[in-house]
């Protein structure tokens, strides 16, 4: 081979070579990119791992608190069954706050809503007639039961005043939206297991009781009238100005409201006399008539005395369906009978009323109770069983006079002075005086002794302590 030719061959060679060298450097260039590209998608692989490792604490520490908070949101939000005794829970609330429920509809749902979540609203309109104070206690009791729930909105058309005139109360027509929330959890994948869950709660006892408290349905408490006017009533009302009463609006209102029940009840038994069958079903009722009578006239006279109310609906209420209803009862009683006169129950009943009175103190109170039958009694005193009782009536009412007129007397009594051999003396209004003596025309010392003396008034021996 000549030299020319090894040449050529020694050149090709080379270039043979050289090419394959660039090739295997063009492919470890391609490589090392494709490397290059690994690193940084493990690098990001990395961070995203970094990420969710740093979140994982946060994670579930976030799911323990919800699942130890989940309770008490199933005890404030009702399920379906609880939905369907919240008829039950407003009868409840009606009665306890006096309102009158005339209209309870459910609400369609809101077709507009169309997110899935854990909660279903349910919503109520309901109508009633309440005045200002039972519609307050009433949407207190609502709002702070212990199941969630909430009134959005209500509208009132308040009472005129010709009806409160007329019924002495007032009775406003509301109408409430009373929304609550249905809790239905959705169905999802199964809870995932926590390592060391009991050890990570205890840690999390803090955040998970603040929560909680977080969920309690809060309530205002509400007090009452506290001896405020309807709002919704002309407050330019006339009242009494020359005193409050000792008690509050409402307990004057719970107080008319027992006496109109009871006036009611004596009507009814007053239609079981006429109705009655029989003699001995005539005298069962009429005895308890007279007693229940006799006992409510009592109770309306110191109610009237006392001057316990001052609120002028319930005042109204209280001469209208009460004093005119009985003083109407009396006159029909008295024309059925004929003029007969009360019943022997009625005088034992009232002879008993005076003596209590009497024996408290209540000398006006016991000449009122007297007064209400005085004028029935011309024929009553024909009857030897009734008789008795009628004397008995007319001895207290003279007491009971007496009595008043002696708590009226000026009786000062500054001291007195006790010696040995000399008749005891006391200083009475400035003046000094001793036994049999006369202080004012009609009352005579009786007798001094230590700490009391006694005077002799109309036949009566009176003490005065001191």
């Amino acid at each position: 081979m000549t030299e020319k030719r090894i040449f050529k061959w020694a050149l090709g060679g080379g270039a043979m070579l050289a090419l394959g060298i660039g090739a295997m450097v063009y492919l470890e260039y391609g490589s090392i990119d494709e490397s290059r590209a690994n690193v940084a998608g493990l690098k990001v692989n990395i961070e995203a791992s970094r990420k969710i490792l740093t979140g994982t604490g946060t994670l579930e520490r976030e799911v323990i608190v919800l699942r130890e908070t989940e309770e008490v949101i199933k005890e404030i939000l009702p399920d379906e069954q609880d939905v369907n005794n919240l008829v039950r829970d407003l009868s409840r609330f009606k009665d306890e706050s006096m309102v009158q429920i005339t209209g309870l509809k459910k609400k369609a749902p809101d077709a507009a809503r169309k997110d899935k979540n854990d909660f279903d609203k349910v919503g109520y309109q309901l109508n009633l007639e309440a005045d200002a104070f039972q519609l307050l206690s009433f949407m207190d009791k609502l709002e702070s039961h212990a199941r969630f729930m909430r009134i959005p909105d209500f509208k009132l058309s308040a009472a005129s005043r010709r009806q409160v005139d007329d019924t002495g109360v007032p009775r406003h027509r509301v109408s409430l939206d009373v929304e609550t929330y249905v809790y239905k959890p959705q169905s999802g994948p199964a809870p995932v297991k926590i390592d060391g869950y009991s050890r990570k709660r205890e840690l999390l006892l803090g955040e998970i009781n603040r929560r909680r408290q977080a969920l309690q349905v809060t309530s205002y408490i509400y007090r009452g009238q506290r001896s405020r006017r309807d709002p919704w009533v002309d407050p330019r009302v006339p009242v009494h100005m020359e005193e409050e009463s000792a008690i509050s609006v409402d307990e004057q209102m719970r107080i008319v409201e027992d006496l109109v029940v009871r006036t009611q009840k004596v009507t009814a038994l007053w239609e079981n006399v006429r109705q009655a069958t029989t003699l001995i079903a005539e005298m069962t009722f009429r005895a308890e008539l007279e007693e229940s009578m006799a006992k409510l006239e009592e109770d309306l006279r110191r109610t009237l005395a006392e001057s316990l109310i001052r609120y002028v609906p319930s005042d109204r209420r209280l001469q209208k369906e009460v004093v005119g209803s009985l003083n109407e009862l009396r006159d029909v009683i008295s024309k059925v009978d004929g003029n007969q006169g009360p019943s022997k129950e009625s005088l034992r009943e009232l002879v008993e009323s005076m003596q209590a009175n009497v024996s408290r103190g209540e000398f006006v109170r016991a000449q009122d109770a007297f007064k209400t039958v005085e004028g029935r009694l011309g024929r009553a005193e024909q009857d030897p069983l009734r008789q008795p009782y009628i004397a008995r009536l007319r001895q207290l009412d003279v007491q009971a006079r007496d009595l008043a007129e002696f708590s009226k007397i000026k009786i000062d009594i500054n001291g007195v002075v006790f010696g040995d051999g000399m008749p005891p003396a006391a200083l009475i209004n400035n003046k000094t005086l001793g036994e049999g003596d006369l202080l004012g025309k009609e009352l005579i010392v009786r007798a001094i002794r230590p700490g009391v003396i006694e005077f002799l008034f109309r036949g009566m021996v009176l003490e005065r302590r001191f």
